[in-house]
C-alpha cells in the first residue's frame, strides 16, 4: 500500500492491523499472528435432492475505517445465475464453453439479516437494497447494501447474524451440481472488501463495490473462516482448511468442522464417489504440507500425475517466492459431466480437469493444476482486486504457470489428435512462452491493465489478462535477466503478501529491482491497448564524409516501445551490435566500409515476446526458408491450440 495519509483518529487502529503483518522481504512468510479484523461463523446443511444450502453466517468485523459507517454492502454471487442479471446479459449465459440452464437458475435469498449489540439484536432485513453500480441493471441482485441501526465507529466491532438459502445450479461457472457431485463456490453471503483511502491509489475510504460480471472473479479481505456443515453422511468432503473435530454422524446425516485462518474465501466440494489420495511435501523454510487429492474413480490411474504436478509446483512456488504458509492444499477432480467446475481456485483448494484421453507426453492434466496451484500465491496470498486489476492475478499467474511446466516437464509435445483421442506426439513443443504467443496480432482491442467487465470481449480479456500479460512478464524476465526477474516477484510477494496490493504497487518493486526506465517500458506495456513490432527496413550502400558505409534501418511497426538490439554481419564475417533506445519510428543504423551487409538480426535473442510478427526481424542477402519453415510450424501450433481449446 503506497504512500498512506492515516486520520490521527483512526492511527492507532490502522497501526494495531497493519503493524503484525509480514511486510519485510527479509522476513520469513507466515499466517500473521493476529486475527484479522474480520471473523465467519457459518453454520449450514445441504440437501442433494433439492440442491439447496440452509444456513445461518455469524459475521464480526472490527471497523478499519476513519469515519463513521452507516451501512454495510454484501456480495450474493449465486443470484448471478437469474435471468437477467448482469452476468447472464454479458455472457449470453455461457462460461468457458458450458452453457447454463435458464431451466434450473441459482439464487440466494436472504431471509433474515439481525444486528447484534450485546445482549439487544435489531432486524435489519428491511434495510436491504440491491445496488448496481457498475451497470444500473436493475435485474442484477448480486450487491446489496444494508442500513445499520446506527452508525459505526472507527474501531468499533459490528456483530450481525445472516439466515439465507443457496440453490445451487447445475454445475456452471465454478459452482452448481452435477448430482451427485456438488462444487460449493461462492455460496454463502460476503462483506464486500472494505479498502483504505489510498489503498491501491484509492482516494476515499470505503467499501469496494462491484457486481458479479461475466469475465470478473472476486475480490474479499482476509478473514478467519469456521464452517459447519451437515450433509448425507455418504458424501465424501473437500474443502478449504482442516478438519477441526472429528466428524458427527446424526442418523442419514453428518456434521463436519473445517477452519482456517488468514484466507478470504471458503469453497467446499462433496461426491460419495470421491477417492482420497494424499502426499506431504517438506519445502526448504516451510513447515509440512499435505495435498489432499478428491478423486473420482475413473480418474484414479492419473491421481499420481495430478499428485506429482501439485507437489512439484508448490514446491516451486516455495523456492521462488517464498513459503505457503498454510498446513494444507486440497485438489478436487470433477467428474466428466461437470466440466463447469474446473479450472478453479479458492484459498487451500483447487479444483483441476482431468481429460479422458491424457496424452503421455502432453501437458494435461498436469498444465490446470499447476495453474491453479500458482493461484495459491498470486489470487491467495498477495489477494489483488480481480474486479479491478485482473492481470495481477491470472498474468502473474500464467508466467508462474509457465516457468514451472519448463522447469517439472521440459518436454512436452503437442499430440496429434483424432476425435479427441491422441493418437501421436508430434515434433512441436508445447511449452511457454512458445504457445501463449498465439494469442498475438497487429490488432489489440484493449490494453491489459483494465478493469474485468471493461474488455471488448470474453477472448479479449482471456489474451490480455492472461498471455500478453504473461508475455509482458517473460520480456521483462529477458530484459532484465532470470535472476533479477525471480527478485522482482519474490520481494512483490514478500512485501504484499496478505495486503491487497495494486498495479503501482508492483510497478514500485520493479523500479527498485530494475531501474525507472525498465519500469516506464513495463507499464507502457500493459496500459496501452497497442502492439509491438520491430522490424528490418532498407539496407542499401551509402556515401559518408568518412567513406562507404551500408546504412540499415531499424522499423518501429507497432506503438510499443523496447530497447532492441541489432545485430549485422557483413560478407567478411565481423558483426556490428547496435543498442537502440527503440522509442523512435525509424532507427538509421550505419556500417562503415564497404563490405556488403548479408544479415540483420533484429533482437537477436528474442527478448521480445510480444513482438507479433518475427519474419520481418531477420534480413539476409542470401533468402533462406528457415523463417518460412519456421512460421509454418507456428502456426500448425496455433491451430492445434485453437483445436484443443474448443474455440
Amino acid at each position: 500500500m503506497w504512500h498512506h495519509r492515516w486520520m490521527t483518529v483512526a492511527l492507532s487502529v490502522l497501526l494495531a492491523y497493519a503493524v503484525n503483518l509480514p511486510a519485510a522481504q527479509g522476513e520469513p512468510l507466515s499466517v500473521p499472528g493476529i486475527s484479522p479484523p474480520l471473523n465467519y461463523q457459518i453454520e449450514c446443511r445441504y440437501e442433494p435432492t433439492t440442491q439447496t444450502i440452509d444456513g445461518q453466517v455469524d459475521i464480526t468485523w472490527k471497523y478499519g475505517g476513519t469515519q463513521p459507517l452507516s451501512q454495510i454492502a454484501l456480495h450474493l454471487y449465486p443470484n448471478a445465475f437469474q435471468p437477467g442479471s448482469t452476468f447472464f446479459n454479458e455472457s449470453s449465459g455461457q462460461h468457458r464453453g458450458v452453457q447454463g440452464d435458464v431451466n434450473k437458475p441459482g439464487k440466494m435469498e436472504l431471509t433474515q439479516i439481525t444486528y447484534i449489540s450485546g445482549t439487544n439484536s435489531r432486524d435489519m432485513t428491511a434495510s436491504l437494497r440491491f445496488i448496481q453500480p457498475d451497470d444500473k441493471n436493475p435485474y442484477d441482485r448480486t450487491l446489496a447494501t444494508v442500513d445499520l441501526p446506527r452508525p459505526l465507529r472507527p474501531g468499533e466491532v459490528l456483530h450481525m447474524k445472516l439466515i439465507y438459502q443457496t440453490l445451487l445450479p447445475d454445475v456452471f461457472a465454478r459452482s452448481g451440481v452435477a448430482d451427485p457431485f456438488v462444487m460449493a463456490g461462492q455460496w454463502y453471503p460476503k462483506l464486500a472488501a472494505y479498502e483504505r483511502q489510498w489503498q491501491r491509489g484509492r482516494e476515499q475510504e470505503g467499501f469496494n463495490l462491484h457486481q458479479f460480471h461475466a469475465n470478473s472473479e472476486f475480490y474479499a479481505d482476509f478473514a478467519n473462516y469456521d464452517v459447519k456443515l451437515t450433509l448425507p453422511k455418504t458424501y465424501v468432503v473437500g474443502a478449504t482448511g482442516c478438519e477441526a473435530d472429528p466428524p458427527v454422524v446424526e442418523g442419514e446425516h453428518k456434521r463436519l468442522h473445517f477452519v482456517q485462518s488468514w484466507v478470504h474465501d471458503f469453497a467446499w466440494a462433496a461426491d460419495p464417489r470421491f477417492v482420497l489420495q494424499t502426499c506431504t511435501i517438506e519445502p526448504k523454510d516451510t513447515a509440512p504440507v499435505e495435498i489432499r487429492l478428491f478423486s473420482q474413480p475413473e480418474h484414479l490411474p492419473l491421481a499420481e500425475r495430478q499428485l506429482k504436478a501439485v507437489a512439484g509446483a508448490l514446491e516451486q512456488l516455495c523456492t521462488s517466492y517464498g513459503p505457503y504458509p498454510y498446513r494444507t492444499l486440497t485438489v478436487i477432480d470433477p467428474p466428466a459431466d461437470a466440466p463447469g467446475a474446473g479450472g478453479m481456485e479458492y484459498p487451500t483448494l483447487i479444483t483441476g480437469g482431468t481429460p479422458n484421453f491424457p496424452g503421455e507426453r502432453s501437458s494435461d492434466p498436469e498444465r490446470v493444476l499447476v495453474h491453479e496451484t500458482a493461484h495459491q500465491y498470486w489470487y491467495g496470498l498477495v489477494a489483488t482486486n480481480e474486479f479491478e486489476e485482473p492481470w495481477l492475478d491470472e498474468g502473474l499467474t500464467t508466467y508462474s504457470e509457465g516457468k514451472i511446466l519448463a522447469k517439472l516437464y521440459p518436454d512436452t509435445r503437442v499430440p496429434f489428435k483424432f476425435l479427441g483421442i491422441p493418437l501421436f506426439s508430434t515434433p512441436l513443443r508445447d511449452d511457454a512462452p512458445g504457445d501463449y504467443r498465439t494469442v498475438l496480432g497487429s490488432t489489440v482491442l484493449d490494453p491489459i491493465n483494465l478493469p474485468a467487465w471493461e474488455f471488448a470481449s470474453e477472448r479479449s480479456y482471456a489474451a490480455s489478462v492472461y498471455y500478453r500479460t504473461a508475455l509482458s512478464l517473460y520480456t521483462l524476465e529477458r530484459t532484465v535477466g532470470e535472476e533479477k526477474m525471480q527478485d522482482i516477484l519474490s520481494a512483490y510477494f514478500k512485501r504484499w503478501a496478505f495486503r491487497h496490493p495494486g498495479t503501482r504497487d508492483f510497478l514500485q518493486v520493479v523500479q527498485e529491482k530494475a531501474g525507472e526506465s525498465t519500469m516506464d517500458h513495463f507499464r507502457e506495456w500493459i496500459s496501452l491497448p497497442a502492439s509491438m513490432d520491430f522490424a528490418v527496413g532498407d539496407v542499401r550502400p551509402i556515401e559518408t564524409p568518412t567513406g562507404p558505409a551500408w546504412q540499415v534501418r531499424l522499423e518501429r511497426r507497432g506503438e510499443l516501445t523496447a530497447p532492441v538490439e541489432v545485430i549485422v554481419i557483413d560478407s567478411s564475417g565481423q558483426s556490428h551490435v547496435f543498442h537502440c533506445e527503440g522509442t523512435d519510428r525509424y532507427t538509421e543504423l550505419i556500417v562503415p566500409g564497404d563490405s556488403p551487409v548479408m544479415t540483420v538480426q533484429v533482437d537477436p535473442h528474442e527478448r521480445h515476446l510480444l513482438d507479433t510478427n518475427r519474419l520481418n526481424n531477420l534480413w539476409t542477402q542470401e533468402k533462406s526458408i528457415w523463417p518460412a519453415l519456421r512460421w509454418t510450424l507456428f502456426v500448425a501450433a496455433a491451430y492445434q491450440a485453437i483445436l484443443s481449446a474448443g474455440i
